[in-house]
């Protein structure tokens, strides 16, 4: 479901890589192993003189860093912001998509643009922290519009639309339980990671995105036939796509408007500040300093509250001692991460960042972040609902013991059981995967406290127990799993047995239900909807008309 597709274009969605891509994802391989591989073949013709030959012995992708373009005019319109990090060129098929996106397709443009206020400040800092061109973040707008629940008819998912084969390869949990690639954060870096290779192969980041759209085997099939590494030279023969031809150019289309959308009649960008931060009066977001003493060299005068000087919770605060009334948030001790002697385990506990712990599991207070690995500044995490609005919640993860009831999750945060399915799209059902001892479940940082106040306490009924099926004469697990309009392999996985194994008449067997009749199979999302696949024309075939039928056809029509 890439924005094409959600504007109304002809071409397809991605597939992501599925058509040639190799099996494994252990480092980068030259443009001739991908042909062998492809073809089969070992002594297949690629490395022959004269054969363009683009492999990378780099180890990881370049450093990101902005280029001023200097002075672009785009459909007459002469650019603000010309500042791009990934190779920015403006020619016929770059205006042709300016102008398909400020025009027919405008309606679609400004939904992304707005959910690009969320996932923008989200995804950026984690391209930039793997030093990939922040502006390859744009490539996420044109496969599918900025919604972590995108789903295109080549059964591609999630914001970066991997397919089940090539998330798995780069690390994605992709199963009845769960579904990683709906997972903005998690399909990020796994993104990062094909990114990276694909660029390793081709050295070229045209080629590397043009690649993650129809695979690396036919971009290395192309620089091969063409003799070529350029991007742009290719695309002007009919090899590939016009889908793929047309790629690069959206990227770079979409990077264009959303950079200077005001010069295309696009709503300005809407600060948002984040829980330590406030807009002042000019606009520009400040630092909000929760202190009692007063600020040194700022008196609290109404003229400095209208200047934007005072953050508005020192604004609101007493002017005569400067102090700030707010509510202050719980800070981590070590003693809160400590581990209890006794063989008790803990249900649920707050997860630490890796950043932040050293090698013992203890929590550095203070720590700065380094300068090869910059942090990515805490944002909130974007989602889109399934009506398609977007949001933003600050969420902190919670390890809990797996499986765990999300509604019993709900109850113990004082959620509801759809928002705490919202605020976790890659669960596909009503509890965290079986197959797993413990889950990082996300709740918003408010509900910390309380969750796991009553959560972890002995008496809160958190414990998950699977509706039992007595199985009868013949029956098999196939038979029980179209019996109850749900998948086989969910069965097979909590009980341990074949799905072709012949079952004993009287036995037990787990169903991937909650033992609690009051809830309906509607609301525990065991039966998965059916899929649509697309209708294929089929041709008309006409029958030959011999002579003699001919002549006996004209003396009926003279009688």
């Amino acid at each position: 479901m890439g924005l094409a597709g959600g504007l109304g274009c002809a071409t397809a969605p991605s597939n992501n890589g599925a058509a040639g891509a190799p099996n494994s994802g252990a480092g980068p391989k030259t443009i001739s192993d991908l042909i062998r591989q492809d073809q089969g073949d070992a002594t297949h013709p690629a490395s022959r003189t004269g054969s363009a030959q683009v492999a990378s012995t780099a180890s990881g992708a370049p450093s990101s860093n902005m280029k001023d373009y200097g002075e672009m005019t785009v459909l007459g319109v002469k650019l603000k912001n010309t500042h791009f990090d990934y190779p920015a060129v403006v020619n016929s098929r770059v205006e042709h998509w300016v102008e398909y996106f400020t025009g027919r397709g405008r309606p679609y443009f400004e939904k992304y643009l707005e959910r690009s206020e969320f996932f923008i400040p989200y995804i950026r800092p984690l391209l930039k922290q793997n030093g990939l061109p922040e502006d390859l973040v744009y490539l996420a707008m044109i496969e599918s519009g900025f919604n972590n629940l995108a789903r295109s008819h080549a059964r591609a998912v999630g914001p970066w639309q991997f397919i089940s084969a090539t998330g798995k390869r780069y690390g994605l949990m992709v199963n009845w339980w769960v579904d990683e690639r709906r997972d903005t954060r998690k399909a990020t870096l796994a993104a990062v990671e094909y990114l990276r290779d694909l660029y390793n192969i081709f050295q070229s980041w045209e080629l590397a995105a043009a690649a993650y759209n129809a695979g690396e085997a036919k971009i290395a099939r192309a620089v091969q036939r063409f003799s070529s590494n350029d991007f742009w030279v290719i695309s002007r023969h009919r090899f590939l796509r016009p889908e793929t031809r047309d790629y690069v150019p959206k990227i770079i289309a979409a990077a264009i408007v959303a950079k200077n959308r005001e010069l295309f009649g696009f709503k300005t960008a809407i600060a948002r500040p984040g829980a330590d931060e406030a807009v002042a009066g000019d606009g520009e977001i400040v630092k909000v300093i929760k202190t009692d003493k007063p600020l040194e060299g700022t008196e609290v005068t109404s003229e400095a509250i209208k200047a934007g000087k005072v953050p508005p919770d020192v604004a609101k605060s007493d002017p005569t001692v400067g102090k700030i009334e707010d509510d202050q948030e719980d800070e981590l001790d070590d003693d809160d991460l400590a581990t209890s002697d006794g063989p008790s385990i803990t249900p649920a506990t707050l997860s630490v960042p890796l950043e932040n712990t050293t090698a013992d599991g203890q929590l550095v207070n203070n720590s700065l972040p380094s300068v090869d690995q910059p942090l990515a500044k805490p944002v909130p995490m974007p989602l889109v609902s399934k009506s398609g609005q977007v949001s933003g919640d600050e969420l902190a993860e919670f390890e809990v013991q797996s499986p765990a009831d999300l509604l019993k999750v709900a109850r113990a945060s004082g959620l509801s059981y759809l928002t705490v399915k919202s605020l976790n799209p890659e669960l596909m059902r009503w509890c965290t995967p079986p197959t797993v001892s413990t889950y990082r479940i996300k709740l918003p940082a408010s509900t910390k406290e309380k969750f796991l106040a009553t959560y972890n306490q002995v008496t809160f009924p958190r414990q998950v127990q699977f509706l039992s099926y007595k199985v009868h004469r013949g029956e098999t697990l196939n038979r029980i799993a179209q019996h109850f309009g749900i998948k086989v392999d969910p069965i097979s996985d909590l009980n341990g047995l074949s799905s072709r194994m012949p079952l004993r008449n009287g036995l037990r067997v787990l169903l991937p239900m909650p033992n609690d009749r009051s809830r309906s199979l509607a609301s525990l999302d065991v039966r998965d909807p059916p899929e649509h696949r697309r209708a294929r024309r089929r041709r008309r075939r006409f029958k030959s008309v011999s002579s003699q039928m001919r002549e006996e056809a004209r003396t009926v029509a003279k009688r």
